[in-house]
């Protein structure tokens, strides 16, 4: 047997074969750490596309501004809302701008949290106050970077997550699309001024240019959901760090993407008629299973969804990676700052 081992040709063998071993092994690992990194934003340039929308988007995401966390010299305000569903009665968090005039319009966005997320995720509450986020808001209104705008949080949940089992989980998940539209909008537009002149439905669908969903993680997951459903109701929309599928599977592409397709020829709008901001990190768990959709999009649905990188007047749906970025509700963070400072500048 050591004969056998010792032998020119039988070490030869296990050499090759370390190598190859070694070679198999090295090339997903340098995809992951470097071909995420290198590959190039789907963006699609040979399209003859001018929308009416004429932002810049041409940075990379960049980093919020510490002195953004700060407290602002004027400060928005923070309150609770109670409204009622078919099933519970929930409460969402609002965050109001500086000087919030009920005599005014103003343009707002629905956030949604990730799995283990509460209403309380972005703004805590009026009594235990989260003001990371909101100072960051009053912050860039304060600076220009957008314009005066409504948020709000609401919960997923019916009750804690922790006492949530499959089941309920996807029958919230069915629902959630329908309580959105039937629930919270209504609920929270007809108390603060946006620009619907009633709580009817054809008020919601002709102020929608001035309404966005945006979400982080199973956020965003129901970001793309929403959009599935209640495109009529908004216009822009945040998917932040996720796709549709499981993030924690492999995944080597999806059909997805002909779900958004359909609903936009459903409706019969155009590319003139949305806009999605899409950002993840290329170490972020939800790499793949986001990236797999944008290509689906990309490849397939070209016609509906034009890409763009420089400006939101070439396209209708961008995609936006930070190099090395994780899964975290701080590089989350990052991207909501960017993707808000690109679709609500001040005029």
């Amino acid at each position: 047997m050591k004969k056998f081992f010792a032998s020119k040709k039988v070490k030869a063998f296990f050499k090759a074969l370390a190598i190859t071993v070694a070679v198999a092994l090295v090339i997903p690992a340098g995809y992951f750490t470097l071909g995420r990194v290198v590959t190039p934003l789907p963006d699609s340039k040979n399209y003859d596309f001018n929308s009416r929308r004429d932002f810049d988007i041409s940075n990379a995401i960049e980093d919020v501004p510490q002195n953004y966390f700060d407290k602002a010299e004027k400060s928005g305000r923070i309150e609770a809302l109670e409204y009622k569903t078919k099933t519970a009665t929930k409460t969402a968090i609002i965050y109001l701008p500086p000087d919030y005039n009920e005599n005014e319009k103003y343009d707002i966005i629905y956030f949604q949290g990730g799995a283990n997320s509460t209403e309380k995720t972005f703004f805590g509450t009026p009594d235990d106050p989260d003001p990371k986020f909101s100072n960051m808001l009053d912050n860039m209104i304060a600076n220009g970077n957008i314009k005066p705008m409504i948020a709000v949080c609401a919960n997923f949940y019916e009750k804690p997550r922790s006492q949530t089992n499959m089941a309920e989980l996807n029958t919230l998940y069915q629902n959630y699309n329908t309580e959105v539209r039937e629930c919270l909008v209504p609920a929270v537009e007809s108390k603060y001024s946006t620009f619907a002149e009633s709580t009817s439905e054809e008020d919601f669908i002709a102020s929608r240019q001035h309404r966005a969903f945006g979400g982080y993680s199973m956020g965003a997951a129901i970001t793309w959901n929403m959009f599935i459903n209640n495109l009529d109701y908004f216009y822009y929309f945040i998917p932040n760090c996720g796709g549709m599928q499981n993030p924690y599977t492999l995944h080597f592409g999806t059909d997805l993407g002909k779900n958004l397709n359909a609903e936009v020829e459903k409706l019969g709008y155009t590319p003139q008629d949305f806009f999605i901001y899409s950002a993840v990190g290329t170490f972020d768990i939800t790499y793949n299973s986001t990236k797999c959709l944008i290509n689906d999009l990309y490849r397939h649905y070209k016609d509906n969804f034009v890409f763009t990188q420089g400006n939101t007047k070439n396209g209708n749906i961008t995609f936006k990676k930070t190099a090395f970025a994780k899964h975290s509700f701080a590089n989350a963070t990052t991207n909501f700052y960017n993707a808000l400072s690109a679709l609500f500048p001040t005029e």
